[in-house]
């Protein structure tokens, strides 16, 4: 039985996606280091914050990455299209509003899951609920907000550059190859679609 090829559009779709999630994921860590060097020190823990084990800390970084997809995903096969023919400000707002609407229903899913791992209680228990109440009146989840919305600031300005230049252009531009050039065998092909002239001259210039 032989595997079945991957489309060349499939494929290209793949590595559009896959850095959202490496965004997210990165900026997890980071934001997760940045907490504890800020916290070790002091014995304060706000309403609502989940203590980091293992497991915790493993779902955690699964969820984001996760999520980082999702967007991806949400992004290039369905807001972009929709948003394609709107204005700049047309486009912030709408992706704003949908964004923060989906970032909140991740919230109210993973929150609790990863409340009932580290009380090891179920996800339906009024322990884990209410754990999960103080959580959206703490300083918490403001600061949660805070990290995705840097992290969707990153990839959605990673989604525009790549647009414009080409997903591989910009990783090459990161990698600094244009720095050090090399001779490269390249192949040009160039096409004519007959009578594009008259064509356009029947239709007129704005069609």
């Amino acid at each position: 039985m032989t595997l079945k090829v991957i489309s060349p559009k499939l494929k290209r779709n793949i590595y559009r996606i896959l850095p959202f999630g490496i965004i997210w994921l990165v900026f997890g860590i980071i934001f997760l280091i940045v907490e504890y060097a800020a916290t070790k020190d002091y014995d304060y823990t706000p309403a609502g914050v989940i203590n980091l084990d293992f497991w915790v800390l493993f779902f955690a970084l699964f969820a984001v990455t996760v999520v980082g997809l999702l967007i991806g995903i949400i992004e290039l096969l369905f807001i972009d299209r929709f948003f394609a023919r709107r204005s700049f400000k047309t486009k912030i707002i709408g992706k704003l509003i949908i964004y923060s609407l989906f970032l909140f229903l991740i919230i109210c899913i993973t929150y609790p899951i990863a409340a009932s791992l580290e009380l090891n209680e179920n996800i339906f228990s009024t322990k884990v609920w209410s754990k999960f109440y103080d959580y959206l009146k703490s300083i918490t989840f403001f600061s949660t907000g805070f990290q995705m919305a840097i992290s969707l600031t990153f990839t959605l300005f990673y989604n525009e550059i790549s647009e414009k230049i080409g997903s591989g252009a910009f990783v090459n531009f990161i990698k600094g190859k244009y720095h050090k050039p090399k001779v490269e065998n390249r192949v040009f092909m160039f096409l004519y679609i007959k009578s594009t002239t008259s064509i356009a001259e029947k239709i007129g210039h704005i069609k």
